[in-house]
């Protein structure tokens, strides 16, 4: 059964299919498009966690340098305080040394 078309239905028809590839090339445009915004976005992305990762490197860096930095003040700290303390036994033992001596005249004196 071969259905006949009228002329306009005929005309409608490739409106249509005209309508149809028209959008289709639009839509494969627009598919493009965005196929190469994407590949353009992925190598941004690409580029950023690499600029990221050299950021935490660096930052990584810092910390490091920052104990040291810390360490080296406290070390300095410590052997300040180090000296002080030796300082404060050499008066310590200068002291009884010049007691004991004192105390050994004291006792020849008497004998």
């Amino acid at each position: 059964m071969a259905a006949l078309l009228s002329d306009d239905d005929f005309q409608r028809l490739q409106t249509q299919l005209l309508d149809l590839r028209s959008k289709n090339y639009s839509l494969e445009e627009t598919n493009q498009k965005q196929h190469n915004e994407l590949g353009q976005l992925q190598h941004k992305v690409d580029d950023l966690e690499k600029e990221l990762s050299k950021a935490q490197k660096a930052i990584n860096r810092s910390k490091k340098a920052k104990d040291v930095e810390q360490l080296l003040q406290e070390n300095e700290s410590l052997q300040l305080k180090l000296q002080s303390q030796e300082d404060e036994f050499r008066l310590q033992n200068s002291t009884l040394m010049q007691e004991l001596a004192s105390v050994s005249l004291e006792i020849q004196q008497q004998i």
